[in-house]
């Protein structure tokens, strides 16, 4: 699955991470989306809410005592197994991303929650940020746009053999 080992945006290193470095990235964005726990918890701890979040409760792969809670209007859970991606979470996913999504969305997953970004980058709108933790190197930051949504497809179909 190499593939997915290379950052897929901006890679802000562990030791950057702050509300200055995310502002540069996330600036405008019309929405914002987390991909898992960690990645959620830093963001909210530093001023971002996002609009929907996808946590599995655990943390590179080690399940965590609880899922960091913040302030949500809905939660979902999905199941999904590890390395797959389930029917029912892509759905959803492509009826958020069409909609205004006015509401701020949790996504809890049990399984695993890791291939999660790849639907969310291949059905978002232009402008939306979808941010992910990159395991022992930061987290990181992509822009959605035409491009950033082909390169998703385009792994989606290699890793899911289409």
């Amino acid at each position: 699955m190499g593939l997915l080992k290379e950052p897929f945006g901006v890679l802000i290193k562990d030791d950057n991470i702050n509300k200055e470095s995310l502002n540069r990235e996330i600036g405008s964005a019309h929405k914002i989306i987390t991909v898992g726990d960690t990645t959620t918890e830093k963001l909210v701890c530093l001023g971002y809410i996002p609009d929907i979040s996808v946590v599995d409760g655990k943390e590179k792969r080690v399940k965590k005592p609880k899922i960091f809670e913040y302030p949500t209007d809905k939660v979902l859970h999905f199941e999904n197994k590890p390395g797959e991606l389930d029917e029912h979470v892509i759905t959803k996913i492509m009826q958020l991303t069409q909609s205004n999504l006015e509401s701020k969305i949790q996504f809890i997953i049990e399984g695993e929650e890791d291939l999660v970004a790849l639907p969310f980058l291949m059905f978002s709108p232009d402008n939306w940020v979808i941010c992910y933790g990159q395991p022992y190197d930061g987290l990181v930051l992509v822009r959605v746009n035409e491009d950033s949504r082909n390169r998703a497809k385009l792994i989606f179909n290699k890793v899911f053999n289409i």
